[in-house]
């Protein structure tokens, strides 16, 4: 049978709430078998990872540099080829000139001879021989075009001169195609030119030559004049003739200048990623360049990527069902203690069979069976001592409430009469020491007044007015002291409260931004009362109410009927009381006012509690603030 150790229901709160702090600590502990696998992972699979990640990074720049070395070198092949394209041309022009009737430098058989050769080589759109003075002694034009003779003549003969050749800048025939001057000397001895041949060649046939490789599915091939800013050849004959610039001019300037051979990245405007090799063409300042985008050239690249990551997703599961099997042998003799530990913290000792082995874990369990026997016998008197405290306790703290409780009890009632005492001679003093001067002074501005009438001076107006304003201010202030202090009998008689509302209202003076809003609905019922009190009490809160509305709003005033009662409201529009005041604004001498006793609301609720009535507020910041006064039907009972 198993011992159960009964305890109260304090011992049984305070262990539940272990229990789950405990709960709580596992959570946030974790499993064993987590920590483990995590162990066994990090020991196995981690480097594993960092194999697969190097080999996965140097396979790829190994596969990408190959890619990026075939593409460069059809870009070479290909600026060889442009190379060797030219060089044609211009030996065809050396092997004209050297004919022994065109080295006659006779114009008409120059002509035929020239006609002849632009007929078998359509590619010459011009042809012209210029003299050593620089006039075209002999040309002819394709189509049977004139060309006027240009500035390009004398530069090809000054620079054929100089160097023995001539190749010009590429230029726009006019229908569009591109087109470039080649010039050769016309020499009879060599070294000692005599004239100049110039031929004017259509490069439509590089698009030709670049139109039929095939670079995978979406590469190609274009040829770009980087001095000029302008394709030379596109396999797309549109794009070639088009009047805006291409977007592969564009993308040939992020290519740097400085190097004659090399690779770039870039994106087009719609994001799209390419690769770009480029080879420059020797003597002609041209670029060939192979792009495609990046996705389809480094597909290879991406291939090999995906293939590793296979593998290791695989050899990772492989390891990850290995570590599982073997962590959950080693958890599984650990779970078996922890559920014994479980039973002897609910309370029950004694221990069902936990299998015993000749390892640390065996070890581990002797020694749990020793603590278990050990911690039931503290227990029992645990239990039983912590009853005895727990009743000391609860009498202990009853009688500490008490005492503090009399105490506060009996500081506030000591703190009240001191004020109140001290209020009292202080409105004595008030009273006979300020009010008759007040009264002299007021007296003086009377007659001050009387003298000045004529004058015209309307300063001296002004502050006999404000001399006169502040005495009845300071006036108000002794009164509101004198109202607090004394404690005169009630003048009860018999009122109707619709009336002293209205008579009320009458004694105080509205801004001009403030309405007025009556509800009085007490009619001709009569409440016994004080009526100089009560209408003290009413002209304190309207006065209040347009003081709290500065940017005007509406002033309510009313009246009902309850039960046994009858209630007052008055409520205005303005700025509202913060909810931390609320409790404090009855209290003596509280304002929040520059000027002021901070007596005015506590008079009001003293003058209502005489009236064995009640006084209740509400306000809201920045909608306005309602006091609700509740007065006994039948008047106060004396």
């Amino acid at each position: 049978m198993a011992t159960a150790i009964p305890m109260d229901r304090t011992v049984a709160v305070q262990k539940a709430a272990v229990d789950q702090d405990l709960l709580a600590q596992e959570v946030h502990r974790g499993k064993l078998l987590y920590k483990l696998l995590v162990v066994f992972l990090s020991l196995s699979i981690l480097p594993l990872l960092v194999v697969g990640y190097q080999l996965i990074r140097v396979g790829d720049n190994s596969i990408q540099k190959q890619i990026i070395g075939v593409k460069l070198g059809i870009a070479q092949k290909v600026a060889a080829n442009v190379t060797s394209y030219i060089e044609d041309k211009k030996n065809t022009l050396q092997i004209v000139h050297k004919s022994g009737d065109f080295l006659t430098m006779n114009p008409r058989l120059q002509s035929d001879i020239l006609g002849n050769v632009m007929n078998a080589y359509p590619v010459f759109m011009h042809m012209a021989v210029i003299d050593l003075r620089g006039r075209e002694i002999a040309s002819v034009n394709r189509m049977g075009r004139s060309s006027p003779q240009t500035g390009e003549d004398l530069q090809a003969l000054k620079l054929v001169k100089s160097v023995g050749e001539y190749i010009g800048p590429v230029s726009r025939s006019p229908e569009g195609y591109p087109q470039m001057t080649l010039g050769v000397p016309i020499e009879r001895i060599p070294g000692r030119p005599i004239g100049v041949l110039l031929g004017v060649v259509n490069l439509i046939d590089l698009s030709s030559l670049i139109k039929d490789l095939v670079i995978d599915k979406k590469g190609y091939v274009y040829i770009v004049d980087m001095a000029q800013k302008h394709l030379v050849a596109h396999p797309d004959v549109q794009v070639l003739l088009g009047s805006d610039t291409p977007p592969e001019v564009r993308a040939a300037a992020l290519a740097p200048e400085e190097n004659s051979n090399g690779a770039i990245e870039f994106s087009d405007q719609s994001g799209h990623r390419f690769l770009a090799t480029f080879a420059t063409v020797p003597k002609l300042n041209w670029r060939v360049f192979v792009q495609q985008p990046t996705e389809e050239a480094y597909a290879a690249s991406k291939q090999m990527r995906d293939e590793i990551f296979k593998v290791l997703v695989l050899v990772i599961l492989i390891t990850l069902v290995l570590g599982i099997l073997l962590s959950r042998v080693v958890v599984g003799r650990v779970h078996t203690l922890q559920r014994a530990m479980e039973q002897v913290g609910e309370g029950n000792f004694d221990v069902p069979h936990v299998p015993a082995s000749n390892d640390e874990f065996g070890a581990l369990t002797e020694k749990f069976l020793w603590m278990a026997n050990s911690l039931k016998d503290k227990t029992l008197k645990l239990v039983s001592a912590q009853r005895e405290l727990q009743k000391w306790n609860s009498e202990l703290e009853k009688r500490v409430q008490e005492r503090t409780r009399d105490l506060n009890e009996a500081q506030e009632q000591l703190i009240a009469q001191e004020k109140l005492a001290a209020l009292g001679q202080m409105a004595s003093v008030v009273g006979h020491e300020l009010r008759n001067p007040l009264a002299v002074m007021n007296n003086a501005v009377y007659l001050l007044k009387i003298k000045l009438a004529q004058e015209t001076d309307p300063k001296i107006s002004k502050h006999l007015g404000i001399i006169e304003s502040e005495i009845v201010k300071s006036n108000a202030i002794i009164r509101d002291v004198l109202d607090f202090a004394r404690n005169r009998a009630l003048n009860l008689s018999p009122q109707k409260l619709d009336e002293l509302v209205e008579k009320a209202i009458e004694r105080i003076q509205l801004p001009p931004n403030v309405g007025l809003k009556k509800d009085l609905q007490l009619g001709e019922t009569q409440v016994p009362l004080d009526e100089d009190e009560i209408r003290q009490v009413l002209v304190n809160l309207m006065e209040n109410a347009c003081q709290a509305m500065t940017s005007g709003g509406t002033l309510t005033v009313g009246t009902k009927s309850h039960a046994e009662r009858v209630e007052i409201i008055i409520a205005d529009t303005g700025c509202g009381i913060p909810q931390e005041h609320l409790n404090k604004i009855f209290a003596p001498f509280f304002t929040t006012k520059s000027r002021g006793t901070g007596l005015g609301l506590a008079v009001v609720k003293k003058i209502i509690e005489r009236h064995q009535g009640a006084i209740d507020v509400k306000s809201k910041i920045g909608e306005g603030t309602a006091f609700h006064i509740l007065l006994p039907l039948k008047g106060p009972h004396v």
